[in-house]
């Protein structure tokens, strides 16, 4: 089944990568758009932590 130009569902690539993860709230970055040593959250400025998140690359 196809919507208007995009890939069907099944056809999604995901895999796991490391991100950058607010404990408070739901931010988060991917460590390579990251340049600091020890990230704030933009949103509620705590200190993010390193985590593993399954995300869709493709």
């Amino acid at each position: 089944m196809y919507r208007q130009g995009k890939k069907p569902v099944s056809e999604h690539v995901y895999a796991d990568t490391s991100v950058w993860q607010c404990p408070q709230c739901v931010c988060w970055s991917r460590v390579e758009f990251i340049t600091a040593e020890k990230p704030q959250c933009p949103s509620c400025h705590t200190s993010m932590s390193l985590k593993m998140k399954n995300i869709r690359i493709e």
